[in-house]
């Protein structure tokens, strides 16, 4: 892990608020109460939950490349239809790449 993700705090905030909402949309996207109009049943919800799993992992205890993973696993949020967590992790992407 380097030391500038390490010490970056509010990307590895922004991962585990964005991972548990992640969690949060997963489980409305199967109860047909989600924000986007589509949704890929089971599997979509599979994937989606092994993906904000990752997400709150990569929070926890960052890696080297965290933003680059977090920015795969964000779009990926997003194509499975859980909207709100997927902006929240593809914004914890940019705060890390940034810094």
């Amino acid at each position: 892990m380097s030391e500038l993700q390490e010490t970056d705090k509010v990307m590895r905030v922004f991962a585990v608020i964005g991972g548990i909402v992640s969690v949060i949309e997963a489980i409305l996207v199967i109860t047909g109460t989600s924000i986007m109009p589509y949704n890929f049943g089971i599997l979509g919800l599979f994937l989606s939950l092994a993906a904000s799993i990752l997400v709150i992992g990569l929070g926890i205890r960052p890696i080297h490349y965290t933003p680059t993973f977090l920015g795969i696993l964000g779009v990926g949020l997003i194509i499975c239809a859980v909207l709100i967590g997927g902006i929240i992790v593809l914004l914890a992407t940019f705060i890390g790449a940034l810094s």
